[in-house]
């Protein structure tokens, strides 16, 4: 056998066991952080911001537990039905299978729901690791995914009750399977076994985040764009890449036709009277003014929704009533959802998560900008890549969107995170070309014998 074979064979064993064992180091990371915080709600140690079973009670976490509860008593009187039909969100009724096994000897804490968290977050780290393996090589895709796993913020919200998690799941399942197509030769068979869970990641981000299905109208014309391009480029059609395009773009048609089953599955108002469904009706420009004027609305204890003022909002005298409003507005959109919080913002005490909680914010956004000037190398070094200008492209649009649309940097912070990991594996790209150019390519290009004499 020959010594080159030889030795890759090698490489993959040796990074097979690598990967295992980093999986395996990722769940126990995991399990101690959850634990952790666990024991910092229940001993009252962060008593304003951790409550005794684990949930953060600045976040929706703490709303969703009731149901949560209630959901585990259907199951118990055997009424499956029932459960997926009750009109609670769709990651509720997920965490609630595995509250099931546990409820009966503990109750509901974090550490019960911990399984499908877990789950949640090593199939994040594989999807992030994966993607950036496809369009970079495997030390980009290492890194990127270790970034993912001990990101402050983001690790405690995987912690969480909350669909976040389930929302990056579905995200980066997409992603997934158009960097494959944009990235490789598949054929017809292979196109459509990436269909299935595409049309599913699709199907999924309709119910938890409807509001991201405009968003998607513009993400998948990009993909298929790209996949046009990639035909020109090789002048031929993919028969793969064919048939996946093809299903992008029926599930887009199919999926919000069946919204009236969705309604149970999802956040069913806002602003405390208005059905989220209604502002479909809506002209884009007006879905978007409602949904800037709900983020600084709140529910009090009375069932009141009253007006807060607070920090946390930003831009709340913009409005859009207008095209050419929204036309004007978008630069500073850009700006905010790709660089706030601002520095000003980062030592200010926040009315929910105090001075820590701002102070952790203005390190993590400091480290963000970082992330941000490492993902334009990476774009440059990927630039011949149409996989790495999906990502790109991607990411830049959600920032976007979430600037036009909320202007609460809170909200804004945490709904960014789909889009933050793309920048994430662009960034980690960028990171490993400019380690090797500075350090590995001048040690190389030096002479393997200095005191030799040439002839």
């Amino acid at each position: 056998m020959p010594a080159d074979l030889v030795a890759a064979r090698g490489r993959s064993v040796n990074r097979f066991f690598h990967s295992r064992f980093l999986i395996l180091a990722a769940a126990v990371w995991h399990i101690c952080i959850t634990l952790t915080v666990f024991l910092i709600g229940r001993y009252r140690l962060l008593p304003n911001q951790i409550d005794p079973v684990g949930l953060a009670m600045t976040s929706d976490a703490a709303d969703y537990q009731g149901d949560c509860i209630l959901l585990v008593y259907v199951l118990k009187n055997g009424r499956v039905l029932d459960w997926a039909t009750w009109p609670t969100q769709f990651h509720v009724r997920l965490y609630s299978l595995p509250l099931m096994l546990l409820f009966r000897w503990v109750g509901f804490n974090i550490l019960t729901i911990e399984p499908l968290n877990l789950l949640y977050y090593l199939a994040m780290l594989a999807l992030v690791f994966m993607i950036g393996k496809t369009i970079f090589d495997y030390e980009s895709g290492l890194v990127a995914a270790g970034i993912v796993a001990v990101w402050p913020s983001l690790l405690f919200h995987t912690t969480q009750l909350l669909r976040d998690p389930l929302l990056m799941l579905a995200v980066l399942v997409m992603i997934y399977c158009v960097v494959k197509c944009l990235s490789g030769d598949l054929s017809w068979y292979r196109g459509l076994l990436l269909t299935l869970p595409t049309v599913l990641a699709i199907l999924t981000i309709r119910i938890v985040r409807m509001p991201m299905w405009h968003l998607l109208y513009v993400v998948i014309a990009v993909a298929i764009i790209l996949l046009l391009i990639r035909s020109v480029r090789e002048k031929r059609i993919a028969i793969g890449a064919a048939v996946f395009a093809a299903a992008m773009t029926i599930s887009l048609v199919i999926i919000p036709r069946f919204q009236s089953s969705f309604q149970n599955q999802q956040e069913l108002m806002i602003e405390g009277v208005q059905a989220r469904e209604a502002l479909q009706g809506l002209s884009l420009v007006q879905q978007i003014e409602a949904r800037r004027r709900a983020f600084p609305l709140r529910v009090d204890e009375e069932g009141n929704v009253i007006k807060v003022t607070d920090g946390s909002n930003i831009d709340t005298d913009v409005t859009l009533r207008t095209v050419g409003d929204l036309v004007r507005y978008v630069p500073r959109a850009l700006v905010v959802g790709l660089f706030s919080p601002f520095p000003n913002m980062w030592w200010k005490a926040g009315r929910q998560v105090g001075q820590g909680g701002r102070w952790l914010s203005g390190f993590e956004t400091l480290l963000t900008y970082v992330i941000e000037c490492l993902a334009l190398f990476g774009l440059w070094r990927g630039r011949r890549k149409l996989a790495a200008w999906f990502l790109f492209i991607f990411a830049g649009l959600g920032a976007l969107s979430l600037g036009i649309v909320v202007n609460n940097i809170g909200a804004l912070y945490r709904l960014r995170y789909p889009f933050w990991v793309l920048l994430v594996i662009l960034g980690a790209g960028g990171a490993v070309g400019l380690f090797r150019q500075t350090f590995l390519q001048p040690v190389m290009k030096e002479p393997r014998f200095p005191g030799a004499v040439l002839p």
